[in-house]
């Protein structure tokens, strides 16, 4: 509960100051002098024929531990107690327990496969996602961008992998309970995760440049990019009726968005929130 809050209150405090940030530089930028350039986009025709991505057939290996654990949770249904513990504090008392059926016990896989589906969504989303080049030195930030979405293409794949044998363990601790071991894994497997993410992100910026390169900046090309800015609502909500792409790079910080003017984007938007409903749902 006080998790929950807490996240809430997070992700307001961080939504209102983006946008009082947003407004504020949109504000700076109408009272600068402008300069007539000409506006220019790149596009790379052999750009999809390069391996953008890891392959999603890797999350097999993901699916074959959940189905594994599975079979052995049901192949030893008989042997648990008819009250299953699933939550204990740090002084190893059980705090929350269930009732011990199928669906109980098998709970843990259907929000694993839920995770697994989300994941296998996010890494098409990075091998989908619209081709942004610069309008200098195309060649090579191309292949920068592409060493950048192999990078988070892994990540996602490494990510996966970590939260199905965290999942395991927890599994596992009902027919073998182990305290101790349960509580060592569940810190280190989200500390490696954050840690893994935030060193991803400080080690390479969106697309895959570099952060303050002082040299690229000197030898910016004098051509303008296009100009999106009215397409991007409150500077983090892509609405572009015209961009036929689904998915685009965010405008700032790391990662993906999608286009909410193509159709495809809500269904997409409302997966993944039933996922997410569905696993908190079963995890209770």
């Amino acid at each position: 509960m006080i998790t929950g809050v807490c996240t809430m209150m997070f992700i307001v405090y961080w939504a209102a100051l983006h946008i009082l940030f947003h407004f504020k530089m949109k504000k700076i930028k109408g009272a600068l002098p402008t300069v007539e350039a000409p506006q220019r986009v790149n596009i790379d025709t052999t750009f999809r024929q390069n391996k953008l991505t890891y392959s999603n057939y890797w999350f097999l290996i993901h699916m074959a531990i959940i189905v594994a654990i599975a079979i052995i949770s049901i192949l030893n249904y008989k042997s648990l107690p008819n009250i299953i513990p699933i939550k204990y504090d740090l002084q190893g008392n059980v705090t929350s327990s269930m009732p011990k059926t199928y669906l109980s016990v098998l709970a843990i896989n259907l929000v694993q496969l839920g995770i697994i589906a989300l994941l296998m969504l996010v890494n098409w989303s990075i091998k989908t996602s619209k081709q942004q080049l610069t309008t200098a030195n195309s060649a090579q930030f191309a292949a920068k961008n592409i060493q950048f979405r192999r990078k988070w293409s892994l990540f996602t794949l490494i990510t996966g992998l970590l939260i199905t044998i965290l999942f395991a363990f927890i599994q596992m601790n009902m027919f073998v309970p182990n305290l101790v071991l349960l509580t060592a894994i569940s810190f280190i497997i989200p500390a490696v995760i954050v840690l893994g993410a935030v060193w991803l992100s400080l080690t390479g910026r969106q697309g895959g440049g570099e952060i303050r390169n002082h040299q690229e900046d000197r030898e910016r090309s004098k051509e303008q990019p296009v100009n999106e800015d009215d397409y991007w609502k409150l500077g983090f909500i892509y609405f572009n009726p015209n961009d036929p792409s689904l998915t685009v790079e965010k405008r700032y910080g790391i990662g993906w968005t999608i286009n909410f003017a193509r159709p495809l984007s809500w269904v997409l938007f409302l997966f993944i929130i039933a996922i997410v409903v569905i696993s908190i749902i079963l995890s209770q």
